[in-house]
């Protein structure tokens, strides 16, 4: 997007990604940088894009923070509430824009099928999202941030997380009630790889996420989906297809598919970036908000908090 952004430096310990990344966003060797810290001292920067492992984000976004730039950050904002309102009290405090990557919701089929029910006259009433998969072998290793806990690795800060914001979106009323199992069954690591969440939305609606790193499925495993009264519609692979409940005539048809009804590839990563970006430039609210990202930690935290005590637990 050069219209929009160009990147100027980068920050990492490794060498190698140093070398790797510099080299493919045309970034000059003095502007590679070991230490974010020596980067954000030393470049005149309007925007820095945090993309390390979740336990490091508090301390990269209060840094840029301070530093006056703007922050584009992966999910999730930290490990905690308590970091999340960390980094909120920082961009408050010294005036900076703070962002969190939610990239599924830019993908086409999640934009048609949120217009899709937003045209029918009664909203969804039950909605489900699932991502079942079977780890590769290749990262089963501990060694892999991903999956320690320390590092805030396991499938519900990782891989649930998305289904999350997804579901909540398409069924367009923020879960309030949470009930969870979370728990380590398949991968023998030291974090959760089954996740089932049960949820009531404010508006009464119900839904249900289902992810694991463990399970095999022979169908489609990854998708999100909502059903009103009047009709039903699902996203698939989360950013590849959309497809719709014909109630007259009983049967699924498919609206988009990425590669056939639209160009590939088309993806929801450039498509937030560039809606972020647009925002930054417009001075206008960013498309995704601090507190939406800690409305879904907050999520998380109550998923956690009901799987220890077996019980619903409140949203805070």
């Amino acid at each position: 997007m050069p219209d929009l952004v160009q990147v100027a430096a980068l920050a990492d310990p490794a060498e190698a990604n140093r070398e790797t990344t510099g080299n493919a966003s045309l970034v000059s060797p003095q502007h590679r940088f070991e230490d974010h810290r020596d980067m954000l001292d030393k470049c005149e920067l309007d925007a820095v894009v945090i993309a390390t492992p979740h336990h490091l984000h508090k301390e990269h976004a209060i840094d840029a923070a301070q530093a006056g730039v703007a922050v584009l950050s992966e999910k999730p904002m930290g490990l905690s509430l308590d970091e999340a309102d960390a980094i909120l009290e920082a961009v408050r405090t010294h005036q900076v824009n703070y962002t969190v990557v939610h990239n599924f919701l830019f993908s086409l089929p999640m934009q048609r099928a949120k217009e899709i029910l937003r045209a029918e006259d009664a909203g969804p009433v039950y909605g489900r999202a699932q991502s079942l998969f079977y780890k590769p072998a290749r990262l089963l290793s501990t060694e892999l941030w991903r999956n320690q806990e320390s590092a805030g690795g396991g499938c519900l800060n990782d891989t649930a997380y998305h289904d999350i914001y997804l579901l909540e979106d398409l069924m367009g009323s923020p879960v309030k009630h949470v009930e969870a199992r979370v728990q380590s069954k398949f991968l023998g690591m030291d974090v959760d790889d089954l996740t089932l969440l049960l949820f009531e939305h404010e508006n009464g609606a119900v839904s249900t996420v289902s992810t694991s790193w463990g399970v095999p499925t022979m169908d489609a495993s990854n998708w999100c989906e909502a059903h009103s009264q009047t009709g039903s519609v699902r996203v698939v692979a989360r950013s590849k297809e959309l497809h719709r409940f014909c109630r007259e005539e009983r049967k699924w048809e498919q609206v988009i598919k990425v590669g056939e009804d639209v160009p590939a590839p088309v993806t929801q990563h450039a498509n937030w970036f560039a809606a972020t970006f647009k925002a930054l430039t417009r001075g206008s609210e960013m498309p995704v908000t601090g507190e939406q990202a800690r409305h879904n930690m907050a999520i998380i935290a109550a998923a956690r908090l009901a799987a220890e005590k077996r019980a619903s637990v409140e949203v805070q």
